[in-house]
């Protein structure tokens, strides 16, 4: 019989099925009210004694606990304090689930694995290692028709790549846009593309991404920031911010495209994208030359390393690129 994991190291940028696989292990512990009486969440960096003592703790009319921790790679990373976390991940019980919570920590570009990771791959059963990237292009198209028929309707795949564009790979805000197009479509017919270009292409100025991105692309800095304020209340900041990156990736080949004598019909096949879509992506690409374009992308990579070694907040990397975006367009 296999040895029921001990340790559970969940990684990367994908919130919602981090939050589905945590829920999963809580479910798991019998009813909602003896669930919630075994567990027990750290949100900041605890004290390895405090983390030790929810540990060792007795299960209350259960098999197991939950104990589930944020950011421990950041906490204890120190050469002095790291010894004393390894051992004791070596010492949590059978009776308790510890669940890591941490950002993306496998970057296939380095030689070096991240020190917990490595750790976690070579522990042996007790420990369950699993990875959550959040899914881009075709993929968030596929999980967006999935999510429409779980919801009760259905999504045509021009309108699930349409949408797949708008939202990047912000699964919230791509769950909330169905939604509203499956209450536009009273649940009567399959969203076609035409629905997501009048229902959440064109939602207006109040947590409108394409305002953001025209704000940017015209230097507008207090614009941005505004619609930056807007926004982050409504999606997840790091979903947020990854869908800024696919999106300026986007721009940087319709200019090369663009460049290349291609058009906006080009852009839209190209992609598999509706042509208000590419209309758009085809105007906004127009007011950057190509190297601006690739000098942007590569100050989004930069901020994105730095979100994923835990050196920046998503938020605080959008409003430090919308600044330096704006200065460079002044």
């Amino acid at each position: 019989m296999a040895e029921t994991p001990v340790i559970y190291l969940f990684h990367g940028d994908d919130q919602p099925a981090i939050r589905g696989a945590v829920a999963a292990l809580h479910g798991k512990l019998g009813d909602v009210t003896t669930a919630d009486l075994n567990t027990t969440r750290f949100e900041t960096s605890p004290t390895i004694d405090a983390l030790r003592g929810a540990a060792q703790a007795v299960p209350f009319l259960s098999e197991r606990r939950l104990v589930v921790v944020s950011g421990v790679s950041k906490a204890f990373s120190g050469a002095e304090v790291r010894p004393r976390f390894l051992e004791f991940l070596v010492d949590v019980p059978q009776s308790t689930a510890l669940v890591l919570l941490e950002p993306p920590l496998e970057d296939k570009k380095k030689k070096n694995k991240h020190w917990l990771l490595k750790w976690a791959e070579a522990a042996g059963p007790r420990t369950m290692v699993r990875a959550f990237e959040l899914p881009q292009g075709p993929q968030m198209a596929a999980w967006l028709q999935t999510r429409a028929k779980e919801l009760g309707g259905e999504l045509r795949p021009q309108a699930a790549a349409a949408l797949g564009q708008l939202t990047g790979g912000d699964k919230d805000a791509g769950d909330r846009e169905i939604e509203k197009l499956l209450a536009f479509v009273a649940y009567q017919r399959p969203i076609e593309a035409a629905d997501v270009a009048a229902v959440s292409l064109t939602s207006g100025e109040q947590g409108d991404f394409f305002a953001l991105i025209d704000a940017l692309s015209a230097g507008n800095g207090a614009r941005a920031m505004q619609l930056l304020q807007e926004l982050l209340p409504e999606r997840d900041s790091l979903g947020l911010f990854f869908g800024l990156v696919g999106h300026f990736r986007l721009l940087l080949q319709s200019r090369e495209m663009l460049d290349g004598g291609k058009g906006d019909k080009d852009i839209a096949r190209q992609f598999g994208i509706h042509p208000y879509r590419a209309e758009k992506l085809a105007a906004q690409a127009r007011r950057f030359s190509l190297g601006a374009l690739e000098s942007v992308y590569r100050r989004l990579l930069v901020l994105d390393e730095e979100i994923k070694t835990g050196e920046m907040e998503a938020d605080l990397a959008m409003e430090t690129f919308a600044a330096s975006l704006s200065a460079q367009a002044a």
